[in-house]
């Protein structure tokens, strides 16, 4: 008797489906309420009700609601970086270096193995016990933070010299955490990042894996990451208060891997580009004559471009923000060390040459530092000499950008060591292209003077600008009106030594004159005279007059006449000095 009422019921259900009834069931069998509410987690994996059979269509549900919604959010800021992922990559790399070494490549394995399928992560409570377990597994790294500065230094020196030196103490840490690690690298240089990961003492972990492991990739990622997060200034100060992690980053100047010195460096310029925690750093570099050691072995024995410029960024900045370091580092040994860096970089005009140059100036203003150019004027003014010449090898010299700065450095060196060693300016003498060189450098400062007051580069022009290119056009002038009046010196005492009525050949002119008289462009020569006048005296002008008379230069006696011929009448000393010209004239 029941079974024909459970017949109609069905049969009547399908009529009204049929009919369009309202009651209709919608494809996959859920009903409007499951609609809106959505489907309970056993349909979404197993499909709809059995009371609808396996003859219903594949099972269609809304998407579920965003986890920002939900207060789900995994993502680091306004970035989309993963919390979870980054606690992860931490807590792999603390189990490792928490791990006894023999086992640490073993449990390195396990670890990311376990990574992978997710298994180390659980629950939505990151921000509070995973983060204690993180600040209980580096209280060891944060004691060194808690003493006096003496003391905690004395600390740090004890831990440093426990760092392990032999193979076997070696950490290794597998591929698989090292890939995750460089994503870690390339993520921390955003500042949302670099404070998460100051919150979950990321610091104090890399410190760890730093000062425990002898491994060169663990010990270039880990100072790489460093140097990332020293970018954002509150976690730069925030490192500044770790001795322990101060003594130990100059402690990795005195490495042999490549990679991470190139590394060390960067870190290490950076933290001193922070003025509020640079003292920190240039107290510990003052305590001892070992990191200027090696400093000074890098730049003699490196051949890796890019150790070789980081280290010369760092020295720079050393020399630049502490005159103190400045005076007791200047000596020989670290200007022939620059010097060999500078050789080593092949001059070419990029960062690592403009910071080596500045270098030398900066030593340049310092007692030491002069009394070393003079012992070692000879090879000073060679590579000076050298890198001018590569400057102007291009027809127009270009003072673009950074450019007039270095060219700068390197003539105000040259100046230093001219004026303290007169010996020098025999090597001057002796190529002509020497003083082609100058007259090319003050005919583009010329050039960019006169560009400097056109309304369409003044905009892009700043009065720091204007004021090098002006300084560096006194000194080149100094320089070339001393280069004249020792050339005339010397012409004079020989021609009292050699009173015989010799004929002059052209064998006998000094290169200088010869390429003004028969090469120099005449607008060059014309800037030139014209300068000598403005900036240094016409006594200087007379001394080439005379001597071009001597070797019978015309071109160049004419080219003085017609400067003569232009000198302003606007003053008495304009009209003195047109005076002494008609003189001679």
């Amino acid at each position: 008797m029941s079974e024909p009422k459970v017949e109609k019921f069905l049969t009547k259900s399908s009529a009204d489906t049929s009919e369009g009834s309202s009651a209709s069931l919608p494809l996959g069998g859920c009903s409007p309420a499951m609609i809106v509410g959505g489907c309970s987690p056993a349909m979404i994996a197993g499909g709809c009700s059995p009371a609808f059979g396996s003859e219903s269509p594949a099972p269609v549900r809304n998407p579920s609601p965003p986890r920002e919604i939900l207060g789900l959010s995994d993502n680091i800021g306004g970035t989309a970086f993963s919390k979870h992922w980054l606690f992860r990559t931490l807590m792999n790399l603390l189990k490792v270096i928490e791990q006894p070494v023999d086992n640490a490549a073993t449990t390195s394995e396990s670890v990311s193995n376990t990574d992978a399928n997710g298994d180390c992560v659980k629950g939505s409570s990151l921000d509070e016990s995973n983060s204690t377990q993180l600040n209980d597994s580096s209280k060891s790294v944060k004691e060194a933070a808690k003493d006096s500065p003496a003391k905690d230094r004395q600390l740090a020196g004890a831990q440093l010299d426990s760092i392990p030196t032999a193979d076997s103490d070696i950490i290794n840490i597998s591929d698989t955490l090292q890939d995750e690690l460089c994503q870690l690298w390339d993520m921390s240089s955003d500042e949302n990042v670099a404070k998460l990961l100051q919150e979950f003492k990321a610091v104090d972990i890399l410190v760890e894996v730093i000062s425990k492991s002898n491994a060169p990739r663990a010990t270039e990622i880990a100072i790489g990451i460093l140097g990332n997060m020293a970018c954002t200034a509150s976690v730069c100060e925030s490192m500044a208060s770790s001795q322990f992690l101060v003594v130990l980053s100059l402690s990795l100047l005195g490495k042999t891997d490549a990679p991470t010195l190139v590394e060390a460096t960067r870190f290490l310029t950076t933290v001193l580009s922070n003025e509020k925690c640079r003292d920190v750093w240039l107290k510990e570099y003052a305590s001892d004559t070992k990191y200027i050691e090696d400093i000074k072995f890098i730049l003699r024995s490196s051949v890796n471009k890019d150790l070789l410029t980081n280290t010369a960024s760092l020295l720079d900045y050393i020399l630049d923000v502490s005159d103190e370091l400045c005076r007791t580092w200047s000596s020989v040994t670290l200007l022939t060390a620059v010097v060999e860096a500078l050789k080593q970089l092949g001059l070419v005009v990029e960062e690592g040459t403009f910071s080596l140059l500045h270098c030398l100036q900066m030593m340049s203003t310092q007692t030491n530092g002069v009394a070393a150019i003079i012992d070692e004027v000879e090879s000073t003014v060679d590579i000076l000499k050298e890198f001018l010449l590569k400057i102007c090898e291009d027809e127009i010299v270009n003072l673009e950008d950074r450019r007039a700065g270095v060219v700068a450095s390197a003539v105000s060196v040259l100046n230093s060591a001219l004026t303290s060693s007169p010996a020098g300016y025999s090597l001057l003498f002796s190529d002509k292209k020497c003083i082609r060189c100058l007259l090319k450098i003050l005919y583009a400062c010329d050039k960019e003077g006169l560009a400097r007051h056109t309304p369409a580069s003044s905009p892009h022009r700043s009065l720091s600008s204007d004021n090098l290119i002006t300084t560096l056009k006194e000194v080149l002038f100094l320089i070339v009106a001393d280069i004249i009046s020792i050339g005339y010196k010397e012409e004079t005492e020989l021609s009292q030594i050699d009173s015989a009525e010799d004929s002059i050949s052209e064998r006998t002119t000094p290169s200088w004159l010869q390429y003004m008289n028969n090469d120099c462009e005449k607008t060059r020569l014309k800037s030139l005279t014209a300068g000598i006048v403005k900036h240094c005296s016409v006594e200087i002008l007379k001394f080439i007059r005379t001597l071009s008379e001597k070797y019978e230069l015309t071109r160049l006696q004419l080219v003085i006449k017609d400067t003569y011929d232009n000198i302003p009448h606007t003053d008495s000393n304009s009209s003195s000095d047109s005076d002494n010209a008609n003189k001679f004239l």
